[in-house]
C-alpha cells in the first residue's frame, strides 16, 4: 500500500531531479546553440545554484536526494528506509526522462543534448572518465556527509557547501569529462541523444564513489541522526 507521505516524497524527487536536469543539462543545450556563449564557468553555476535550490524547496520532504547513487548511500547509513529506495530512484529516472524529452522539443538537439561525456577529444579514455567521476563523487559525498554530521546551522544551511561543490566540479571537470556524480543528471539527456554508449561511467563512477565516501565519512565522523521530515 502507497502511504501518502511517500508519495509526497516521490513527487517531491521527481520535481526536483526534473528542475535539476532541465537546467543542466538545459545551459549546456542552450550554451551549445549560442556559439559557446554560457561557457563552463556558466554551465557550473547554474548546475551548483539550481541544485541549491531544489535541496532548500525539498530537503525537509523527501531530502533532497535528486540523485541515485545517494539515495543508495543514504539507505547504507540509516537516513532512508530500504522501502523507499526503488520508488525515489523511479521518481528521479522518470524526471530525469521528462526534462531530456523536454529540452529535446523545445530547443531541438545542440550539444549532445547536455550528455555527461568524456572529451575523446583531449585524449580522456572512458575509463579516465570513470575515475575522475569516481573521485567527483567520493568528494561531493565527503562534502554532504561532513555539512550534515555538523549539525546545527550548518546543517540546516548544507545546500549551500553542497552546491558550491557540484559548482566547482561541473566547472573544471564537466568539459573533461563529464562531472554528472549523478546516474540521474545523466540519464535525461542520453534518453534525449539516443545513444547510451558512455552512460556506464556516470552510473558506476558515483555509486562507487558515493558510498566509498560514506564508509570513509562514517569511519572518521561517525553517524548521522535520520532527519525528521
Amino acid at each position: 500500500m502507497l502511504r501518502r507521505d511517500d508519495l509526497r516524497r516521490y513527487i517531491c524527487e521527481f520535481i526536483g531531479t526534473y528542475t535539476l536536469v532541465f537546467f543542466a543539462a538545459g545551459a549546456v543545450v542552450v550554451s551549445a546553440s549560442m556559439d559557446g556563449a554560457l561557457g563552463a564557468i556558466g554551465g557550473g553555476l547554474i548546475s551548483g545554484l539550481v541544485l541549491m535550490v531544489v535541496i532548500f524547496a525539498f530537503a525537509h520532504v523527501s531530502g533532497g536526494h535528486v540523485n541515485p547513487a545517494f539515495s543508495i548511500a543514504t539507505v547504507y547509513l540509516g537516513l532512508l528506509e530500504r522501502r523507499l529506495l526503488a520508488g525515489y530512484i523511479i521518481a528521479q529516472m522518470l524526471g530525469s526522462a521528462l526534462a531530456g524529452l523536454s529540452l529535446l522539443w523545445a530547443f531541438g538537439s545542440h550539444g549532445d543534448m547536455g550528455a555527461n561525456l568524456p572529451n575523446t577529444l583531449l585524449g580522456i579514455s572512458p575509463l579516465t572518465a570513470f575515475l575522475i567521476e569516481t573521485f567527483l563523487s567520493f568528494l561531493l559525498m565527503v562534502v554532504i556527509f561532513g555539512a550534515l554530521s555538523a549539525g546545527g546551522r550548518v546543517a540546516e544551511l548544507a545546500a549551500i557547501p553542497i552546491g558550491a561543490t557540484v559548482g566547482i566540479e561541473v566547472m573544471l571537470m564537466g568539459p573533461v569529462a563529464g562531472a554528472a556524480m549523478n546516474p540521474a543528471r545523466a540519464f535525461g539527456p542520453y534518453v534525449a541523444m539516443g545513444d547510451f554508449t558512455h552512460y556506464w561511467i556516470y552510473v558506476a563512477g558515483p555509486v562507487i564513489g558515493m558510498m566509498a565516501g560514506a564508509v570513509v565519512m562514517r569511519f572518521t565522523h561517525g553517524e548521522i541522526s535520520p532527519p525528521q521530515p
